[in-house]
């Protein structure tokens, strides 16, 4: 009777040690399975497989075109990639509709007084992408806020060539136009700084 009793056991034991050793085999493919779906991130740490990639600051164009705005420093500071946000704020009376999204989009050059304290103009650089309809929306939209927050904003068009002395002087206007306290010295000290590079 005990050796029947043992051999009950024996099964016993060989039956639970099959089924756990099932469940462990299902568990482990089950694992496999889901980590191997996975998809894997990128390793900021990789030198092979970078995540992030230094660009510059300007496009060629737009780096061409800030060579000629220099002139009109140290009169004034030209300071490009200007963010709505840093300049603009959105004031609204119903605080549930206070987003401030519409502001971060970027200027190609901001024109400040010369401390920095205040923004005299902005300039957009635009080139043959500004003409698809998600881009005219868009620049629709920023000359409306800038026009709302008193800012001026002005266009020039890489199609053009935009000459050094038609793109100073067409910003000192814009300038003297918008602000009344304007030096009127610093027209003449621009003008001279650019017969002196010529």
């Amino acid at each position: 009777m005990k050796n029947e009793k043992l051999k009950k056991e024996s099964r016993g034991v060989i039956w639970d040690n099959y089924l756990l050793g099932l469940i462990l085999i299902f568990l482990s493919k089950a694992v496999t399975i889901l980590l191997n779906n996975k998809k894997e991130e990128p390793s900021t740490t990789d030198i092979n497989n970078k995540v992030y990639t230094k660009r510059n600051l300007m496009t060629q164009s737009e780096q061409l075109f800030y060579n000629k705005l220099r002139l009109i420093e140290p009169q004034y500071k030209v300071i490009p990639q200007i963010n709505l946000s840093a300049i603009i704020d959105k004031t609204t009376d119903d605080n549930k509709h206070h987003y401030r999204t519409e502001l971060f989009r970027n200027i190609d050059f901001g024109i400040f007084t010369n401390d920095l304290s205040n923004i005299l103009l902005l300039i957009e650089l635009n080139d043959e992408t500004h003409n698809q309809s998600n881009r005219k929306k868009r620049d629709y939209k920023v000359h409306e806020i800038c026009k709302s927050a008193n800012i001026p904003i002005i266009t020039f068009y890489t199609k053009y060539p935009n000459e050094q002395q038609y793109v100073v002087n067409r910003i000192l206007t814009e300038i003297n136009n918008n602000i009344s306290n304007t030096n009127n010295n610093s027209q003449q000290v621009i003008n001279n700084n650019i017969n002196n590079q010529m």
